[in-house]
């Protein structure tokens, strides 16, 4: 273990950021940190531990994504299609105006997140926010239907005309449920057959058996914001509906999620075999932000584009991150972290419980392990 590990784990610790992280940095099948420090919560006793399962968050969208990438290898999507093609409910969503946009949506604009669906937060319209924010999703997913969230996204204004803003927010979730109606079944189900059975991620998926439930890490009570967002995601409340969020719903372990990762650091190969053609694989990870949109910079800070799923290091312009030009990385609100690099097959991943230092936790976390 490198001693910038050890130190930046001891410092958030320490610093009451997280009650304890799990970190680890691969390259070619060769591990070069790994490191379990702290608690799996702050009321635990229970050392942090390999088996701690996390609530993914928006990492969650980088499985869904890849998983939908999938579906248009084998010809069940078209990238450039519109989004009302699969799921008709959306057909005839408007701009604030009351216009209709210049172009419909379409599932390209779905994963490179300029769909014009926004979380609601970012909205620099104060109308639009704050229908948004009356929509209530952020509060009441996952415990809802899946066909009344559609509903009720369909009746709020797109924040954008399509293609021409980054608008972070509930895309993911939307081709989550295109996912679904290829497939025919629940996302859940889908992205096991897909995914999760192939790399032997046993311990992913939205929904966590009551017996299991000790293992989830939590945050400190003063991050509210984490005890807000994060803890009904992965326990359905008997009698009510649960939706599987395609946009921030799986829960996992490190150790299964290094295997999706591993596999995209090797190329999208698992065990000699493609997962996914190489041209859409190259796709995923090229910038596919038109020059004139700026992409993710309140998530990478500066020099980022986004591809399909994730966000790409571009190869000109200042980092804030010490990445290479088209290394991917995306993270979770709740405290988890990815960065790959197929170029040298490399990856790194934070898992923490930990919204409110999310943002420099990643960024402190990406120069240490450039130095493992």
């Amino acid at each position: 273990m490198t001693n910038n590990i050890d130190r930046l784990l001891d410092y958030q610790i320490q610093s009451r950021h997280c009650p304890g992280a799990l970190v680890h940095v691969e390259r070619a099948g060769k591990v070069l940190a790994h490191q379990a420090a702290g608690l799996i919560g702050p009321e635990s006793d229970i050392p942090m531990h390999d088996g701690a399962l996390f609530r993914l968050a928006s990492l969650t969208k980088t499985i869904v994504t890849f998983a939908a990438l999938m579906q248009v290898d084998e010809g069940h999507i078209a990238l450039d299609a519109p989004v009302s093609d699969y799921l008709p409910v959306l057909k005839d969503q408007r701009l604030p105006s009351g216009e209709r946009p210049q172009r419909a949506p379409t599932v390209r604009d779905l994963m490179r997140h300029t769909a014009g669906l926004d979380y609601g937060w970012a909205i620099q319209d104060s109308d639009v926010r704050q229908k948004y924010q009356n929509a209530n999703f952020l509060t009441q997913t996952p415990i809802y239907e899946g066909s009344a969230f559609l509903g009720a996204l369909a009746a709020l204004p797109l924040a954008a005309q399509p293609g021409t803003a980054f608008n972070y927010g509930y895309a993911t979730d939307v081709l989550g449920m295109i996912v679904e109606k290829i497939d025919g079944v629940s996302l859940g189900k889908s992205l096991k057959t897909r995914i999760l059975d192939p790399l032997g991620m046993r311990e992913t998926g939205f929904e966590v058996p009551k017996s299991e439930q000790a293992r989830l890490a939590s945050a400190f009570a003063t991050d509210t914001a984490w005890h807000t967002f994060v803890p009904k995601y992965g326990i359905p409340k008997p009698g009510l509906p649960f939706m599987h969020c395609g946009g921030g719903g799986l829960v996992s372990t490190l150790g299964d999620f290094a295997s999706f990762s591993r596999m995209l650091a090797n190329g999208g190969y698992i065990n000699g075999e493609r997962m996914l053609s190489e041209n859409l694989f190259e796709e995923m990870g090229r910038n596919q932000l038109p020059e004139s949109v700026v992409g993710p910079t309140s998530f990478t800070g500066p020099g980022f584009g986004f591809g399909l799923g994730f966000a790409v290091r571009l190869d000109w312009g200042p980092g804030a991150m010490p990445c290479a030009a088209g290394e991917m990385t995306w993270s979770g609100i709740s405290g988890t972290t990815m960065f790959v690099d197929p170029k040298e097959k490399w990856f790194a991943l934070h898992f923490s419980s930990n919204m409110t230092t999310r943002m420099m936790a990643r960024m402190e976390f990406r120069r240490a392990a450039a130095l493992c």
